[in-house]
């Protein structure tokens, strides 16, 4: 059976530490990029962006599911099931181990991986031309 629960999600996903982790290094990864730290070329660049892309609009895709479980579900309205669904409610969005906040952190992780990829991109761009005007062009046999 499969575990929906914030706990099941981060551990496909790792867990708490490797998410924080994740995000961690999404944000060193910017802060290089825009310190010159790295570049890539825009073949790599496209195909790595290409990917995260891919990530994002598949967990766009359930982002109405997931606003459907910040909701307390409609299990009736006799004291348990109030309590029950309340109790859904509550390990649906009630911690950082939760699903919804793993989710957003996952999601949110992925922005500056973007961001880092078209800062390298433009700087390998930008230091292709400066190489080349310092070398200059190669002569054609």
């Amino acid at each position: 059976m499969t575990d929906w629960t914030g706990a099941g999600l981060a551990s496909a996903l790792g867990d708490r530490e490797q998410i924080k982790a994740m995000g961690d290094q999404a944000r060193r990864l910017l802060a290089d990029a825009k310190s010159r730290g790295w570049a890539v070329d825009e073949e790599t660049g496209t195909h790595l962006r290409n990917a995260i892309t891919q990530a994002e609009d598949r967990l766009s895709r359930i982002s109405l599911n997931i606003e459907r479980l910040r909701r307390k579900p409609k299990f009736g309205n006799d004291d348990y099931a109030q309590r029950a669904a309340a109790h859904f409610q509550a390990a649906m969005d009630s911690d950082d181990r939760s699903l919804i906040p793993v989710y957003q952190t996952v999601l949110e992780n992925l922005k500056p991986v973007r961001e880092a990829l078209d800062i390298a991109m433009s700087k390998y761009d930008a230091s292709n031309d400066s190489a080349t005007q310092y070398l200059g062009k190669p002569k054609e046999d």
